[in-house]
């Protein structure tokens, strides 16, 4: 039986152990009406009726959290969406990885973080603590994170979520047990890993300057002992709370202390030779116990980039980057569409994006009559299934924004005066959305970015509004107003503003080359832009 908060699990009388090697990594069951079931099923088969299975989902606040981290714990998500559903207890749980050292790289790329390279990322704390702190308010806004966690992701003790800091559980002495005993067997550890020295399996912050620049010396269960490079301490010590040990080894140390059961993990942890396929023997044949089901899945990378997003590289998508431009729901449909084994692009291309709200309006309206769309639904979501009219397309609410100069009230009362049954909440959220995208992403793609008109437009409304209004004469007059030769039609305009407001705006032009009406479309982008548009709360 599974001892608690203990360091071994030993296999039930119902468990299969599961011996076919590195290549099952990568086995699905494609008859499951979604992948996530697939795992459920797995870890539903594994353990008793009675049996919490805990899905863990961890990683680095090395850098800010993009849009890859989220992928890991998305997975996490469905699966445990996917046991509930079927009946059985389980609980996710956050693992920020605040225990790592600072890469020397980074250390020198920034002033403010010259004095921590080699230190426990937790020890930058204001910047540690602001990381951690916007991936968890992004993941509550995307219904992941209980919305009465605290603002570190705390819960009571025995809920369905669980966040825990590596610093803290470290330094706390809270693996100061298993530690020790990983330590007392370091000899028959590394010979399972296949490392000649078990030294190189333990690394030691140094206890006067706090690098991790240290060479290991002697370890014992009770005692280390060390010197340090950068600062030249040579120090014997019998304080474990400092040792740290390798990757592969410390995902093991937890599995067996916090009875993890699951764990997503990119494709890269997966291949052969890496963390999920070494490890194995550790299981076998020392902690006698089963690897966690693992749960690969593929890269994500940005349109036109080669390599993966990488949160200390920075540059990467962030999750609200997405949420400001798309409903929850959506975002994890666009995780959960594609098998977890695939590689996926997302982007905020105006491409990208109007594929991504086409496809999933697509979806939605297949939920109600297609059995695997509606299984996928109810992993995403507790609302009830739409059963209105559908939405207005992107591309067609995009199109009134640009019409009516941005103005999103006017956008939603014609959307709702054509369509009066539509939901007007979802309609005023997807308007926010859009009004979002252009002022942000896709503020190259407004008219105020095209193309300027041929010729200057001086004594255009000598007569004010009146006369003819041919093709030339409307180019000039948005050519003095925004200093573009296209954009909406002149009964556009006087929706926006006065007649004597477009007349003073080309007389001011003519005179001093202002152009006031552009002041005030772009201010109304801006202000989107700098409140973050319409991000979940």
């Amino acid at each position: 039986m599974n001892n608690v908060r203990g360091w071994t699990r030993r296999r039930g009388p119902g468990a299969r152990p599961d011996r076919a090697g590195y290549a099952r990594l990568f086995a699905q069951d494609r008859a499951a009406p979604h992948w996530a079931y697939d795992y459920a099923d797995r870890l539903a088969r594994r353990h008793p009726a009675d049996h919490r299975i805990l899905i863990q989902t961890s990683m680095s606040p090395s850098g800010t959290f993009h849009i890859g981290n989220l992928r890991d714990t998305i997975c996490a998500h469905l699966v445990h969406r996917a046991l509930v559903r079927t009946g059985r207890r389980s609980a996710v749980l956050l693992s920020f990885d605040d225990f790592d050292p600072f890469r020397q790289s980074q250390a020198v790329a920034g002033t403010e973080l010259a004095p921590y390279g080699g230190r426990p990322l937790a020890l930058a704390r204001e910047r540690s603590t602001a990381i951690c702190r916007t991936y968890l308010r992004a993941l509550k806004d995307l219904g992941i994170c209980p919305p009465d966690a605290d603002p570190d992701g705390r819960m009571p003790v025995g809920a369905a979520w669980e966040t825990h800091y590596q610093w803290e559980r470290y330094t706390s002495g809270t693996y100061r047990g298993i530690q020790r005993r990983y330590v007392r067997h370091a000899d028959r550890l590394a010979a399972l890993l296949g490392v000649e020295d078990p030294r190189r399996l333990f690394a030691v912050y140094c206890q006067q300057c706090g690098r991790n620049t240290t060479t290991i010396h002697e370890l014992r269960p009770d005692q280390v002992r060390y010197d340090c490079r950068s600062c030249g301490a040579f120090v014997t010590t019998e304080v474990m709370e400092c040792v740290k040990p390798s990757w592969a080894l410390d995902w093991t140390l937890r599995v067996a202390y916090e009875h993890i059961d699951c764990e997503p993990a990119g494709q890269d942890h997966c291949s052969s030779g890496s963390t999920m396929d070494r490890t194995q023997p550790i299981y076998d044949r020392f902690l006698g116990s089963d690897q966690p089901v693992i749960v690969p899945y593929g890269l994500i990378r940005q349109p036109g980039q080669r390599q993966k997003i990488s949160g200390s590289r920075a540059g990467g998508l962030a999750p609200d980057d997405l949420l400001r431009v798309m409903p929850p729901t959506m975002i994890l449909w666009l995780y959960a569409r594609p098998n977890c084994l695939s590689d996926m692009r997302l982007g905020l291309d105006r491409g990208s994006v109007l594929a991504a709200y086409a496809g999933y309006d697509r979806f939605l309206s297949r939920v109600p009559v297609a059995p695997r769309a509606r299984k996928l639904y109810e992993l995403l979501t507790d609302t009830p299934v739409p059963d209105g009219p559908p939405l207005p397309s992107i591309r067609r609410v995009l199109g009134l924004l640009h019409a009516t100069l941005y103005d999103a009230g006017r956008v939603l009362d014609e959307l709702a005066a054509a369509a009066p049954a539509a939901d007007r909440a979802a309609l005023a959220e997807r308007v926010r959305h859009a009004l979002a995208w252009v002022s942000g992403p896709g503020r190259g793609t407004s008219w105020l970015h095209g193309p300027a008109p041929a010729g200057p437009g001086t004594a255009l409304l000598a007569g004010g509004l009146a006369g003819r209004w041919d093709r030339a004469r409307h180019a000039a007059l948005l050519g003095a107003l925004f200093g573009v030769a296209s954009g909406p039609p002149l009964r556009r305009l006087l929706d926006a503003f006065t007649e004597a407001e477009v007349v003073d705006a080309v007389t001011a032009f003519d005179s001093t080359g202002a152009r006031p009406l552009l002041r005030r479309v772009t201010d109304r982008l801006d202000a989107v832009s700098v409140t973050g548009g319409s991000r979940a709360r």
